[in-house]
C-alpha cells in the first residue's frame, strides 16, 4: 500500500462520526487535563518527602507546609481531572446533538446523570461511593456514554431551535422520552455492573491476572506488561495497568541487600528486572515514551496547534505525566500513532537491556524517588553512573527517530482533512 493510499484511509477514520465527536471532546477538555497534570506532576514530583525534590531538598525542613500545600494541589486536582469523565460525558453528548443538527439543553445533564447511573456502586461494606470510575482514567467511557446519549436524543427528542420558546418545563416533556431510554440502559449496565461486583467476579479476574504476572521476571513477560499497558493508554484507559506481584518485589528487595552488602550493584541476582526495564527505560516521558513525541512535535510538526500542545504539556510529561499530551494531540484512538506509542517502550526496554548485559553500566538496583524525571531514572536507579544518563539520551534520540515519521504522516493526514472540509 503506497502513502498516498494510507494518507486516504486515515482521512476517512478521521471522518467517521464517533472519531470527531472523540476528538472534539478531548480538545474541549483538554484545558482541564492541562492544569490536572499539573497538579500530578507538582504533587509526585515536589510537595511529597518521598517525591524527586522533596527528597533532594529535605523538603520537610524548609517547607513544614508541603502537606497542606498538596492538599490543596490534589483537589485542583480532584475538580480537573478527577471528575473528568463527567465531563467528556456532557461534551461529548451537546458535541453530538450538535452534529446531527439538533439542540437539548438538557442533553448533557442527561449524559452526566446516564454515566453516575451506570458506575455509582459503593466500596465493600461501607457507605462511601467509589470515585474511581469518574476521574481521568475512564474519560474514554464518558465520550461512548455522551456520544451514545447524544444519538438517541438526536434520534427519538424534539429540536427546540435557539431563538425559540426555551421553558425548561416544555423542554424537559417533549424530550421524556429519549431521556428514559437512555436512563433505562444506564440502568440496566449499572445492574449487570452490580451483579457482576456481588459476586466477586472482580477479584476472580484480579486472581487470574495475578497468577499470569506472579512469576519471575524475564523479557517476555516484561514486554507483555509494556505491550498491555500502552495500548490500553492508546484504546483510551489512561491508567497504567499495575502488576502486583510479590515476586517482583521479593527480586527488587533481593537486588538491593546484595547491592548493599556487597557495596556494588554489579552481579546482582536479579539483573532484569520490570522495575528496572518497564519503569527505568520504557517510560521516558510517561507511557508510550512520549518525551520523543514531544520533542518531535516542536521540531516537525507544521500544526501551531499541536506544536503549543506540545510545548504547554512538556513540562509534566519531563517528569513522566503525559495525559495532557495524549488527550490533545490526540494520540489515543489515532492510528497514525499507535505502532510509535506501542513499539517504543519496548525498543528501550530491549537497549537498557543490552547495555546491563554487556555491562556498560551496572543494573538499576536503587530506589528512585516517586516523581522522578524518566530520563533521569537510569541515573539514580544505578547510584549515580554517569554512563547511564548518557545512554539514557541515546535512548531518547531513538526515540524521536521512531516518532519523527509518524508526526510527519501526521502532517499529511491533517493538511488533507483540512482540505476535505472546504
Amino acid at each position: 500500500m503506497n502513502e498516498n493510499k494510507i494518507v486516504d484511509l486515515l482521512v476517512k477514520y478521521k471522518q467517521l462520526t464517533f472519531i470527531k465527536i472523540l476528538q472534539q471532546t478531548m480538545v474541549s477538555i483538554f484545558p482541564f487535563a492541562l492544569i490536572g497534570t499539573y497538579c500530578w506532576a507538582l504533587a509526585n514530583s515536589f510537595l511529597t518527602t518521598n517525591s524527586f525534590f522533596g527528597r533532594l531538598t529535605n523538603i520537610i525542613k524548609w517547607f513544614p507546609a508541603h502537606n497542606f500545600a498538596s492538599a490543596i494541589v490534589s483537589d485542583v486536582s480532584l475538580a480537573t481531572t478527577g471528575v473528568l469523565a463527567l465531563y467528556a460525558a456532557f461534551i461529548s453528548a451537546e458535541l453530538t446533538m450538535r452534529h446531527y443538527g439538533k439542540n437539548s439543553n438538557i442533553v448533557g445533564v442527561a449524559s452526566v446523570a446516564s454515566y453516575i447511573l451506570m458506575f455509582i456502586h459503593t466500596i465493600r461494606n461501607t457507605q462511601q461511593y467509589e470515585m474511581n470510575y469518574y476521574n481521568a482514567t475512564w474519560f474514554i467511557f464518558g465520550i461512548i456514554v455522551g456520544y451514545f446519549v447524544g444519538w438517541v436524543f438526536a434520534k427519538f427528542g424534539h429540536d427546540i431551535p435557539e431563538g425559540k420558546d426555551r421553558d425548561l418545563v416544555k423542554t424537559i416533556i417533549v424530550n421524556i422520552k429519549p431521556l428514559l431510554i437512555v436512563l433505562a440502559c444506564a440502568l440496566v449496565i449499572h445492574l449487570g455492573f452490580a451483579t457482576y461486583r456481588q459476586y466477586q467476579m472482580d477479584r476472580i479476574v484480579a486472581q487470574s491476572v495475578s497468577i499470569v504476572a506472579n512469576q519471575h521476571s524475564s523479557y517476555g513477560l516484561s514486554i507483555l506488561i509494556s505491550l498491555i499497558t500502552t495500548f490500553t493508554i492508546w484504546l483510551g484507559y489512561a491508567g497504567t495497568l499495575n502488576f502486583s506481584s510479590n515476586i517482583f518485589g521479593n527480586e527488587s528487595i533481593a537486588n538491593l541487600s546484595y547491592a548493599l552488602s556487597h557495596k556494588t550493584p554489579w552481579n546482582i541476582p536479579y539483573p532484569y528486572t520490570l522495575q528496572s526495564l518497564f519503569n527505568g527505560f520504557g517510560g521516558i516521558g510517561g507511557v508510550g515514551a512520549t518525551l520523543a513525541l514531544v520533542i518531535a512535535l516542536i521540531l516537525f510538526s507544521n500544526k501551531k496547534q499541536k506544536r503549543t500542545i506540545a510545548m504547554r504539556s512538556s513540562v509534566p510529561v519531563f517528569f513522566n505525566v503525559n495525559f495532557s499530551l495524549v488527550v490533545g494531540i490526540p494520540t489515543i484512538l489515532n492510528p497514525i500513532y499507535v505502532i510509535p506509542f506501542v513499539l517504543s517502550p519496548i525498543v528501550n526496554m530491549l537497549l537498557g537491556s543490552i547495555a546491563i548485559w554487556i555491562k556498560l553500566f551496572p543494573p538499576l538496583v536503587y530506589p528512585v524517588p516517586d516523581g522522578t524525571p524518566g530520563i533521569l531514572a537510569p541515573l539514580m536507579g544505578t547510584g549515580g553512573n554517569v554512563v547511564a544518563l548518557i545512554y539514557t539520551i541515546f535512548i531518547l534520540i531513538v526515540d524521536v527517530l521512531i516518532y519523527v515519521p509518524f508526526v510527519k504522516l501526521d502532517n499529511q493526514v491533517a493538511n488533507k482533512y483540512e482540505a476535505s472540509l472546504k
